[in-house]
């Protein structure tokens, strides 16, 4: 599953775009980088540690100060936030 998520091909067309155009510009809106967290730790129910770094070495704009943060927030892991489960499909 985690293989699908990181290559962009988990059959989800929005997640999968997102990630195949992450791989090619290494840039993505905040709302795709959100929607691309939350589905691998809401849908795939997979521990936010496990797609951070390799979400790191594809952003051009990777800031860790605000990448760890963000990843951690979308993932429902902080405690301060509501959690915020996009839906890929609809």
């Amino acid at each position: 599953k985690l293989a699908a998520w990181k290559s962009g091909y988990t059959g989800i067309p929005l997640i999968d775009a997102c990630m195949r155009c992450l791989h090619q510009t290494g840039d993505i809106n905040f709302r795709m980088r959100a929607m691309l967290v939350s589905f691998l730790t809401h849908h795939m129910n997979m521990d936010w540690r496990t797609g951070v770094t390799h979400l790191a070495q594809l952003f051009l704009d990777f800031e860790p100060g605000i990448h760890y943060p963000q990843f951690q927030m979308q993932a429902g892991v902080t405690g301060t936030n509501t959690i915020r489960i996009y839906n890929p499909v609809k």
